[in-house]
């Protein structure tokens, strides 16, 4: 059986929840106030992942999925569980979809798609035979450096003398309503309630009591990071350019020129968004297939790997037409397609109700 550390999953966390969410600044509705907006979405989203954590403390040696059919009964509970495998596996064919928008049109120009979306997920493939120990190794070794990247290119970007902290005032001057609708359901669940596909690996820690403790650090560093991020993307480009813009992340690293020799390094940022991506790929991928092996009682999760795998790189392929339909999907429509807010926030609510009920109820005949 596969254990990993707290530290590991602390990284795969940090990951993962910043993931595809810092290329597309999901806040930009909010403009200038778009760090705010961030801010709030985390102290939000971090409740949520708590009441996800809470789920599993309430059923130890089970995974999230099984706590359905254990709660709810078989007959109500097994095919909301099924829903969730069905759910990652849309998501993650989303996210093949954001490399397949967003590498063509930026660092390889010209090549066809599907050659830079066969061999993402062929690595993806790899990993996911390999296990997420290894995937956990290779996060601690990968985040310091994506950290130490963007720190340089936080300086980078500060020493351009592009950064115009006027941009970012007044604040509120449009008042709160822009920033409840980025908030709701959208800053929630993009990066924090999607943390749901991260349950299915929480039982493989070595240190369970620890997970959710580890999983609020995560939550608010993602959160700190991306409201930075965007804050310094508003003082750079201004409330209309940031707005308009379809990877903000991008373009910002796009605006380092220092002395005209420091330059074009806007290729060092695709690389480890992509790597962000891949991350966040691999984990949908790995609660699809360990909640499709819970749910059949199957010994060895490898036999879903390559059908899993394949299905994601068809949606990849064929679900986005074009990068604005995909985008304007991602934030307008799915948030509040009701079965992704059932599954995200009201399932949850419920099931950690009935937990909590049931272990009182538990502890007090005990």
């Amino acid at each position: 059986m596969e254990i990993i550390s707290r530290h590991q999953l602390l990284t795969i966390s940090i990951i993962y929840q910043i993931g595809t969410t810092i290329i597309f600044g999901f806040a930009a509705g909010a403009g200038r106030d778009s760090w705010l907006a961030v801010l709030i979405s985390t102290c939000f989203g971090t409740a949520v992942v708590w009441i996800y954590t809470r789920i599993t403390h309430f059923n130890p040696g089970l995974t999230y999925i099984e706590c359905y059919p254990a709660q709810f009964g078989k007959l109500l509970g097994t095919p909301i569980a099924w829903m969730h495998p069905l759910l990652f596996l849309y998501i993650s064919g989303r996210i093949v979809a954001d490399i397949k928008n967003l590498v063509p049109t930026t660092i390889l120009p010209g090549t066809p798609p599907w050659v830079i979306l066969l061999f993402f997920m062929l690595v993806i493939s790899y990993g996911l035979f390999a296990g997420i120990e290894v995937m956990g190794k290779l996060t601690e070794i990968i985040l310091p450096i994506i950290l130490l990247i963007y720190l340089l290119e936080v300086i980078l970007i500060f020493s351009s003398g592009v950064v115009h902290f006027d941009n970012l005032a007044p604040l509120l001057d449009k008042g709160w309503g822009r920033i409840w609708e980025v908030v709701w359901p959208l800053g929630i669940i993009q990066s924090f309630g999607e943390s749901l596909a991260l349950a299915l690996v929480w039982t493989l820690m070595n240190d369970r009591k620890t997970v959710g403790r580890t999983m609020i650090i995560s939550s608010l560093f993602a959160g700190v990071f991306i409201s930075f991020t965007d804050a310094l993307a508003v003082s750079v480009f201004g409330e209309e350019i940031f707005k308009r813009a379809t990877y903000p992340m991008y373009a910002l690293i796009q605006s380092i020129s220092v002395s005209d020799f420091i330059t074009q390094l806007d290729a060092t940022g695709v690389i480890y968004f992509c790597f962000m991506a891949f991350l966040k790929t691999y984990i949908y991928l790995f609660a699809t297939i360990r909640s499709m092996q819970k749910l059949t009682y199957s010994k060895s999760s490898r036999i879903y790997i390559f059908p899993v795998v394949i299905i994601a790189l068809f949606l990849g392929l064929t679900m986005a037409p074009n990068v604005v339909e995909h985008i304007a999907v991602v934030q307008k429509v799915i948030p509040y397609n009701p079965i992704y807010l059932s599954l995200m926030i009201i399932f949850p609510v419920l099931l950690f109700v009935v937990s909590w009920i049931r272990n009182k109820v538990g502890t007090a005949a005990g």
